[in-house]
This record gives C-alpha cells, sequence and structure tokens, in this order.
C-alpha cells in the first residue's frame, strides 16, 4: 500500500493567483508536486493558509485543509498529522509550522528550502537581513531528516553559514510543463493578447518584488526611449489596479513611459504560454534567485533570454544561442544585449544543445528523480 504523504505550504496556496503578492514559483512547484504524487497513487495530504478564492482540482486522493489558524491549528489537522508517513514542507514558514506542529517521530521529514535568506545577502551587497528568519532556518536542521536545495549556492550556503549536515542534503530542481509551454506562433499569440504585430517586445515575468528587478527592466526601456529604440514592455505579474501598480503607474506617467508599458497582471498557465511566445525576448533581471522558473519556461518556448547570472540561469541558458547572462546587473547592460539582438535577429539560434539542456527539467522527470532518493 501507498503511503501518505502530507505536503505543507503555509507561506502560499497554489489555489491563489500566481505572481500577486506571494504567489509565485514556489506555488507553482508545489502544485506539480501534488499533481505528481497523486499521479502516482499516493494518498495525499495537502496543509496550507486559509485565503479568499481557491481554485485547486486536484483529485479525491487530496485532501485538502485550509487552515483559519497557523498557531493553533484545529481538530482536522491534528488527524492529518497522526496520519502522515511522508511530511514534505515546502520554504523556511512552513519548516517552523511543520517542527512545532508535527510530533511524530517515526515519519520522515523533509524540508525544501526554496530560497535562504542569506543567500540574499550573497547575491545582493546591500541587502539588509532578516536576522530572525536566519535564526530560524538554522533551527529547521535539527528537526527533518533531508534538506531539498536547488542550487550548488544554496548547498555550500547551507553547510558553510548555516552549519548542516551533507549527509542530509539532498540535491533537486523545480521544472517545467511541456504540454503547456512549448512554441507557438509569434503572430498568433500577438493576436490573442491583443499586441501589436510589428512592435519590438519585451516580456517582464513576476511578482511586484524589489528582488525580481521589475526597475531595472522599466529603467532599460527608459534608456531605450533615450536613444529611440521604441519597445513595448510587458509585464505579467502583479494585481491590475492594485495600489502597488498604480503607484508604479504614476511613476511611469510621470517619465513619459507610461506608453511603452502593457500590463498583463495574474496570468494563466496557458496565457503565460501566449505571452512567452508573443514576446521577442524575456528580460529576467532578477537581484536575486534559488533558481529561475522563468528562464526554463521561456527556452521551452524557444524566447531568447537576457538573464541576470543567479541562481542557475548558467545552467539552462547557452550564451548567444538561447539567451544571455549578464553579470553587475545594470540596465544599460540590458538594454546593449537588448539592442544587439534587435540588430541581428539571427543571434540566438536554439541549437539542438540548448533544447536538450533542459529536457532533465521537466516536472516527471524532477519528481522522480526526488522522490527515489528519499523513500
Amino acid at each position: 500500500m501507498k503511503k501518505t504523504v502530507t505536503v505543507v505550504s503555509t507561506h502560499s496556496c497554489p489555489g491563489e493567483k500566481v505572481g500577486i503578492g506571494k504567489t509565485g514559483g514556489l506555488a507553482i512547484y508545489v502544485k506539480n508536486l501534488i499533481n505528481f504524487l497523486q499521479n502516482n497513487n499516493y494518498q495525499i495530504n495537502f496543509v496550507t493558509k486559509k485565503h479568499s478564492i481557491c481554485d485547486l482540482d486536484f483529485s479525491n486522493k487530496v485532501n485538502i485543509l485550509h487552515l483559519d489558524s497557523l498557531t493553533n491549528p484545529n481538530l482536522e489537522f491534528q488527524k492529518i498529522s497522526k496520519n502522515t508517513d511522508i511530511l514534505i514542507s515546502n520554504y523556511w514558514t512552513s519548516g517552523i509550522f511543520s517542527k512545532t506542529f508535527f510530533n511524530n517521530r517515526n515519519i520522515l521529514k523533509v524540508n525544501i528550502s526554496h530560497t535562504l535568506e542569506y543567500l540574499k545577502k550573497i547575491q545582493i551587497s546591500n541587502y539588509k537581513i532578516d536576522k530572525h528568519r536566519i535564526e530560524e532556518e538554522k533551527l529547521l536542521k535539527n528537526y527533518f531528516d533531508y534538506t531539498v536545495y536547488f542550487s550548488k549556492e544554496e548547498r555550500d550556503t547551507l553547510l558553510s553559514y548555516y552549519g548542516y549536515d551533507e549527509s542530509k542534503l539532498i540535491f533537486s530542481t523545480p521544472g517545467y510543463d511541456q504540454k503547456i509551454f512549448f512554441p507557438i506562433s509569434k503572430a498568433y499569440s500577438r493576436k490573442k493578447l491583443n499586441i501589436n504585430n510589428d512592435q519590438k517586445t519585451l516580456l517582464f515575468v513576476g511578482r511586484l518584488d524589489y528582488l525580481k528587478g521589475l526597475d531595472i527592466a522599466i529603467e532599460t526601456i527608459k534608456i531605450s526611449k533615450k536613444h529611440s529604440s521604441f519597445y513595448k514592455l510587458l509585464i505579467a505579474g502583479g494585481d491590475l489596479g492594485s495600489n502597488e501598480q498604480e503607484k508604479l503607474n504614476l511613476m511611469l506617467k510621470k517619465n513619459n513611459l507610461d506608453q511603452h508599458i502593457h500590463w498583463l497582471g495574474s496570468l494563466t498557465q496557458e496565457k503565460l504560454n501566449l505571452a512567452y511566445n508573443s514576446a521577442d525576448i524575456v528580460v529576467v533581471s532578477s537581484r536575486s534567485e534559488t533558481f529561475g522558473l522563468v528562464c526554463l519556461e521561456s527556452i521551452a518556448t524557444k524566447t531568447p533570454v537576457i538573464a541576470s547570472d543567479v541562481g542557475r540561469m548558467k545552467d539552462m541558458i547557452i550564451n548567444y544561442d538561447s539567451g544571455v547572462l549578464i553579470s553587475n546587473i545594470e540596465p544599460i547592460k540590458f538594454y546593449n544585449k537588448i539592442e544587439e539582438y534587435f540588430n541581428n535577429k539571427y543571434l540566438f539560434k536554439f541549437s539542438e544543445e540548448s533544447l536538450e539542456k533542459i529536457k532533465n527539467f521537466k516536472w516527471e522527470s524532477v519528481f522522480d528523480q526526488l522522490l527515489s532518493k528519499i523513500i
């Protein structure tokens, strides 16, 4: 009989709109993990926070519990905690919750970091770290049997700064769904999204968060305008009409940039595929990443990527084939590479090697390998 797996994600729920607030790549990962588990006939509990609208569509193999309180879980949670063989926690907040409320010592306990606080300091020299979070992250090493990391940089940080035991670390990776992200006609995609077919178009995908570097992408547009290069920047992420977006709109109008920006808001995965395929270039201007899911999805659609050299971008991009990596992140560097592309559209050829490079990142392969290491 298959074991019962409890997946915990108190940071965000994959039933929330991706790209709004805290809901991003972690939620996509959790949703695909649960899909993999149910397709492989595991009994699954999913514990997450309560929120207003949830569009999860898992099968009846998945028992979903939205908690009203993360500090005083209800009786239904207590039943779940007793009926768990394997615990898979996602992110440090879920780790702290699990450490506090899963008291059964006979279960296998796994925590997936997704990102580490001190790693941000390594990637951003002036980043102000949350010391409380770092201390909490350090405590998790004594509770979990295994900790899953996504990059060599993350592994090195867990060992040297956090003092984790190397024998308890497992390497894995996020992935992508080849049935969702694939190349389709640019003209068709632009028609569906109401985008001018002759417009030089860039795409930014991500939450409206300083670490994601939307300001860098916007500054790149500002530089292009000074040089009379007229780009349109599509922004997939953020809640249309939110205070956050309105503040950005005011700044854009003040700098006469509003005509160069097209807000797409939070998109379904299917519409996001249209956005990738409608773009000439995807701009990944992140200041900090553990992995870089947007980069992977973009390459799957054969859309060139100009990306910050953070996270695992270098494991996905072949320079001047599927994209270009930029170190010492500055808007002028992004602008120069974008101009280089528009002056030579054969710059990125997407060889078989580029497409072969991402084959191992398919979700099924990713989770097959992960589960084989922990069970």
